[in-house]
């Protein structure tokens, strides 16, 4: 057996050698301080807040919670309530055989390694699914709001190959596809007379955030018309008699 270095603190190594891998930054931060306040200290739990949680690791107040929290769910770690509203936390330990021998188990039926840590095997595949899990519903998230997206554009009659383009070209834009920007361009598209999908095509072609009837979107360019102010010439050719003489003079 190697020696201990001195001022450390042990870990399992099932979670360097089998873990570590799943684990992530935020994670693996969370779970050595823990390790480091109990184990560090020949202490079985400790009582540890948000703000040590924060300060010691760097990490933001919703990410330590949710670091804690997956811990606790992978079975790494143990909390329960303390005193003044602080959670305690415990390392969840790794039982030793008695003989150490290969392949030994005990009354449970539980297998060590050669050298006589218990075998990991359980806690890693519950990792493993939790990881599988929180990346099918992050993948089932990311479809679910695609598809309302795409359902959105078919009740407007968005659909195919268009949709596909006005969605890539509206997250180019940084712009989100909602009910109130459809019914922008619908709105627009009827000032100019032509379909939606038209005002859309353009749009898109154009490179335009947006679609405004007064544009010139015959051409290719977009006009802002503002009133001209008359010249020194037309000013003084103005009878100035009347009331609509003046009008457009300032």
């Amino acid at each position: 057996m190697s020696d201990f270095i001195v001022n450390s603190f042990q870990l399992p190594n099932s979670v360097v050698d089998e873990l570590l891998a799943d684990l992530t930054g935020a994670e693996l931060k969370c779970y050595l301080l823990v390790v480091r306040k109990t184990k560090g200290w020949n202490k079985e739990i400790d009582s540890i807040s948000i703000g040590q949680f924060m300060e010691v690791t760097g990490l933001s107040n919703r990410s330590v919670i949710t670091a804690c929290e997956s811990l606790v769910e992978m079975g790494l770690l143990e909390r329960s309530g303390g005193e003044r509203k602080l959670n305690t936390y415990s390392v969840k330990s790794f039982e030793i055989s008695q003989t150490g021998e290969k392949s030994s188990s005990d009354e449970t039926g539980e297998n060590f390694s050669q050298t006589g840590e218990k075998s990991s095997s359980d806690l890693v595949k519950k990792v493993h699914t939790q990881n599988n899990n929180k990346n099918t519903i992050q993948n089932t998230s990311k479809k679910n709001t695609k598809k309302s997206v795409l359902e959105l554009l078919a009740d407007f009659g968005i659909t195919g190959q268009l949709a596909d383009d006005f969605m890539i070209h509206r997250k180019a834009c940084k712009a989100p596809i909602t009910g109130t920007a459809l019914k922008g361009f619908q709105r627009e598209a009827d000032k100019a007379g032509i379909p939606l999908a038209e005002a859309i095509t353009i749009s898109i072609e154009r490179n335009w955030r947006g679609f405004k009837s007064e544009w010139d979107w015959r051409g290719g360019g977009v006009i802002h018309r503002q009133p001209q102010k008359m010249t020194f010439t037309e000013k003084n050719a103005q009878p100035w008699n009347r009331e609509e003489d003046w009008e457009g003079v300032f």
